[in-house]
């Protein structure tokens, strides 16, 4: 069930209809591997220089014991970590092991906080598979993966940076979590690459179309505050 919007007139109810969370995805011409691979080296190569240069900066404990900055940074397959206070932390990548690895370092799945096992995760497998099966032109592919790597620094800022995922309780530590990255979300979503808004209908279909069935109730009212923002900004 779409949520109500007070004020919203019936054309706005008729389009807002096109994002139906659990619809079928529209079909698009498959982005060439050399721009997807452009696109994430573009991301990969910010993140391992000029960002990793500024959280050691800003880091209290994130002095490096080694020859190069870069050699804090440890990338493996699956994900990426970096040497803070002495010990590895998840740092942000543009693959979707981060959140593999963020629930490793948190557990939150054993307090009964499933955000990184049945959301973050999957969602993110997700988008990929449906990149690699041409689901998104280039201009989406872009914010996409600039939207991975958006949320995640966002984690890594909000817990590892300042700290404020610590807690006494680890539940309270993850439940902390899911309320700072669902009132995260939408700025990343709209100010990514082009921004949401200004993607290709298509696009913005299958990227609805992609989440929605992860979507708790809380997360489905959140989503749609960001399609209303795009649908009234273009009536």
């Amino acid at each position: 069930m779409l949520p109500s919007f007070a004020g919203a007139d019936d054309l706005f109810h008729e389009r807002i209809k096109l994002f139906g969370l659990d619809g079928t995805l529209e079909t698009m011409r498959q982005v060439p591997a050399g721009q997807q691979y452009a696109i994430v080296q573009t991301l990969k190569n910010e993140l391992q220089t000029n960002y990793l240069k500024d959280v050691l900066a800003r880091s209290k404990e994130g002095r490096c014991e080694f020859g190069s900055f870069k050699d804090c940074l440890e990338e493996r397959e699956d994900f990426w970590q970096v040497r803070l206070d002495s010990k590895s932390r998840c740092f942000p990548s543009t693959i979707c092991g981060y959140y593999q690895c963020m629930e490793s370092q948190y557990q939150c799945s054993q307090y009964g906080v499933h955000y990184f096992t049945d959301l973050a995760f999957p969602t993110c497998s997700q988008y990929v598979k449906n990149i690699n099966e041409g689901k998104f032109t280039k201009d989406g592919v872009e914010w996409i993966y600039s939207v991975m790597v958006c949320l995640q620094k966002g984690l890594f800022e909000e817990c590892e940076i300042k700290g404020n995922c610590a807690a006494k309780s680890s539940k309270n530590s993850c439940e902390h979590i899911v309320d700072f990255t669902l009132k995260f979300h939408p700025g990343c979503y709209l100010e990514s690459g082009i921004g949401i808004c200004n993607l290709k209908l298509k696009d913005q279909i299958n990227i609805w179309r992609t989440v929605g069935p992860y979507l708790t109730k809380r997360e489905r009212e959140e989503a749609f505050k960001v399609v209303k923002q795009c649908l009234t900004s273009n009536k």
